[in-house]
């Protein structure tokens, strides 16, 4: 007999097939997840199409991740790769109480919680009320996941857009994180908990922003390697200047 799992990893890959379809979508979509994973069942058969793109899209990945946990084993390969979340069994029971378009918002809730660390406002009737015992599963989750184990690495906690835009100190004439990120869209925060110390002493992005134009990392895409590299970013125009 299959083990029943009580939890799954649920990684920002599905969510970024699915974040743009219509509540109804997404909650079709979560619980024939769920179904598949807790119930042990073949996912239901898609309504549209474009629902069926969605499946087609996870399918493999989401076999394979369960055929790990099942056996007891970590999906590091994929773990190391893309951002994650515990999805417990506890979340699809509350799924399963509520019509598909407010599994669809729930869902929403969740993943922008757990990826982005925004919370969702006006929150309707049922969803407000799961959301809140979720989303207090979910900050457990992620001081555990700080904390790490004993003896053990720590889990790639993402730092969120927020935390970085609070150690800019709100002045006039200078250029805060939000500024600094509209200036150059094509940066990614790819910053995590374990580097966050990259940003200390940042107080003015300015020489940032201007230094970029002026060193080999215009084009970088990576706000974690912008910031291990700063001091040769900042030097860069100095530099250009006594040419």
């Amino acid at each position: 007999m299959e083990k029943k799992l009580t939890r799954f990893t649920f990684y920002d890959m599905y969510w970024n097939v699915i974040k743009n379809a219509k509540d109804e979508e997404i909650g079709r979509f979560i619980k024939a997840v769920c179904a598949f994973v807790f119930d042990n069942v073949l996912m239901a058969p898609p309504k549209s199409a474009q629902e069926d793109y969605y499946q087609a899209c996870i399918l493999s990945e989401l076999e394979e991740v369960k055929r790990l946990e099942t056996q007891g084993k970590v999906p590091k390969k994929y773990n190391q790769k893309m951002l994650h979340f515990a999805f417990l069994d506890v979340y699809y029971k509350a799924i399963k109480l509520m019509n598909d378009e407010d599994s669809g918002a729930y869902l929403k809730a969740l993943c922008s919680y757990a990826f982005n660390g925004k919370q969702t406002s006006k929150l309707k009737p049922p969803v407000d009320g799961y959301f809140e015992f979720a989303k207090l599963k979910l900050e457990l989750s992620k001081i555990r996941a700080t904390s790490g184990k004993k003896g053990g690495k720590s889990e790639r906690v993402k730092v969120t857009d927020e935390e970085i835009d609070s150690k800019t100190e709100k002045l006039e004439f200078i250029l805060s994180y939000e500024d600094f990120m509209k200036a150059h869209p094509h940066i990614v925060n790819d910053l995590y908990q374990s580097n966050k110390h990259l940003l200390d002493g940042i107080i003015d992005w300015t020489p940032l922003d201007v230094g970029l134009d002026y060193s080999g990392y215009k084009n970088c895409k990576s706000l974690t390697k912008i910031l291990e590299n700063r001091k040769e970013i900042e030097l860069a125009v100095f530099k250009a200047s006594k040419l």
